[in-house]
């Protein structure tokens, strides 16, 4: 069953990959790995284009489907197919090109490309949100599951039938494979320490500025300011003290403690983490009904017992959502830690940007996004495991 209304960002993804396709240009080809590229459209990509025109034309239909179940798995699916594509045609276009260019030369990827990705993934958006919207009255939460794993398999088939090995960006890869997963490690441990010591600061401070109101203007001040201020001017701050702490006790220097490296870094995002997480449990305890904490009151509970077996459980949403924001920001910034010397995804894009290689920036920027969804999605699925039934359907 068609309908007049149709899926407005179905149709937006869809439209954005059409003009991708039609009009830019999916890949260059450039003499050596600094020198400008040549474009090069997708027609010449072969007969493997069929796949993402026949996807671009299912997903155009798909918007106007009127039945969400329906729509849902068939924008998922054109999404996904609309991937996979893209990947094959690629593959075959770096092929094409290669053989008939010199040793040295590079196949980049084009913003025709990214805009299709971009494109396809709105176009899959979509259609995971309205599943989603089904899964809430009653649909399986599996289902939904397997595009993400489809998608996978629709890549690494691409992979397997050639040609993208050969692009720049694996190339740079390749050439970094020993320090590339020490860097995501290294990343992913700065953030993840610096979010645990914001969320063991932030939450008690949220709790004492919604007991007392002084503390409450002091806490949320002065995190607000903190947020204020530039990474860089942070860590450039940071500095002199830390360096000067290291000299006077050398005990902290064995420690670790010094002016550059991972010790500023990890200050530096513990204080950018603050202000989500401090404001986001000072909003969910003084949201919680007075009526629910009066009932508590009447039936003896201490006030540490309706702390934690009334308001928290009822704040835990809010203070959830200040995590996940508080993990997204720091993913991002810790790049530019970097550039005080913590080893991780961020050098990759000052060395690039340095060299003047588009790509090797891309081998830092792209896995820095991809963590930061990854832990976008894992901290609302934990927050949807954790949380009362009763509380998240209110």
């Amino acid at each position: 069953m068609l309908t007049r209304s149709p899926d407005r960002v179905a149709l937006t993804g869809a439209s954005i990959a059409l003009v991708s396709v039609l009009f830019l240009p999916a890949a260059s080809l450039r003499p050596n790995r600094l020198a400008q590229g040549v474009a090069h459209s997708w027609l010449e990509a072969g007969p493997v284009l069929a796949i993402p025109v026949l996807a671009l034309l299912i997903a155009l239909f798909s918007a106007f489907i009127g039945t969400r179940a329906v729509r849902g798995h068939a924008l998922s699916s054109t999404g996904v197919l609309l991937i996979g594509g893209v990947a094959f045609s690629l593959g075959s276009l770096s092929d094409s090109l290669l053989a008939k260019a010199d040793v040295i030369a590079r196949v980049s990827i084009g913003s025709g490309t990214w805009l299709t990705l971009a494109g396809a993934a709105i176009i899959a958006f979509s259609g995971y949100q309205a599943l989603s919207d089904v899964g809430r009255r009653g649909g399986s939460a599996r289902t939904r599951l397997l595009y993400p794993v489809f998608t996978l398999v629709l890549l690494g088939a691409a992979v397997a039938n050639g040609g993208l090995a050969e692009v720049s960006l694996a190339v740079e890869y390749g050439i970094r494979t020993t320090v590339f997963w020490p860097a995501v490690g290294a990343h992913l441990r700065l953030a993840g320490v610096s979010l645990m010591l914001g969320l063991c600061i932030g939450v008690p401070l949220g709790i004492l500025a919604a007991r007392n109101s002084h503390v409450r203007r002091v806490a949320l001040g002065l995190t607000g300011i903190v947020q204020t201020i530039p990474s860089l001017a942070m860590l450039g701050l940071l500095i002199a003290p830390l360096a000067a702490l290291s000299a006077a006790y050398p005990t902290l220097r064995e420690m670790g403690v010094r002016g550059i490296g991972d010790t500023p870094a990890m200050i530096a995002l513990t204080l950018y983490a603050l202000l989500p997480i401090v404001r986001n449990t000072y909003v969910g305890l003084a949201e919680v009904d007075p009526a629910v904490v009066d009932a508590g009151h009447g039936m003896g509970m201490s006030r540490a017992q309706l702390l934690w077996r009334v308001e928290m459980p009822l704040a835990l949403p809010l203070v959830f959502e200040g995590v996940r924001a508080g993990a997204v920001l720091l993913v991002g910034i810790t790049a530019v830690t970097a550039l005080v010397g913590a080893r991780n995804l961020g050098s990759f894009i000052f060395e690039g940007l340095g060299q003047a290689a588009p790509d090797l920036i891309l081998l830092g920027a792209l896995p820095i996004i991809a963590l930061a969804i990854v832990a976008d999605i894992g901290l609302t699925l934990l927050a949807n495991a954790v949380t009362p039934r009763g509380v998240r359907s209110a």
